[in-house]
């Protein structure tokens, strides 16, 4: 992940030093050092060892996202979201990032549109 991706309140993996990942709420970044949180507390991890969440329909349904296949940003047969009256494609190339592949890129596209919403891992 890029410096530039890390803002308050996205969800990412923190690869911790015994192997395991966590998944982290970042609170702050400074000097390639990441903070957040978790269900476990308050962490730091070097951006070296951060990872991108996969964006899934599971995070989808989750959230309660329509996910439709349908004509979408002029892309017949793209996967989309329904979001706030507002369909976003997910699959192909859009105005946001490109594709969004990671839950800390639909976070930046919701941010983009001027929608708040708590994401659910």
């Amino acid at each position: 992940m890029k410096a530039n991706e890390f803002i308050d309140g996205i969800y990412v993996y923190f690869n911790c030093f015994d192997g395991s990942k966590i998944t982290v709420k970042v609170t702050g970044f400074k000097d390639d050092i990441v903070y957040g949180v978790s269900k476990h507390g308050t962490h730091w991890c070097q951006i070296s060892k951060i990872e991108p969440i996969p964006l899934t329909p599971d995070i989808l349904e989750k959230n309660g996202f329509v996910v439709e296949s349908r004509h979408c940003l002029g892309n017949p047969l793209q996967y989309c979201v329904l979001v706030d009256g507002l369909w976003i494609d997910i699959t192909g190339e859009n105005y946001f990032e490109g594709k969004l592949e990671y839950a800390h890129q639909l976070q930046h596209a919701l941010r983009l549109c001027g929608i708040e919403k708590e994401i659910i891992l």
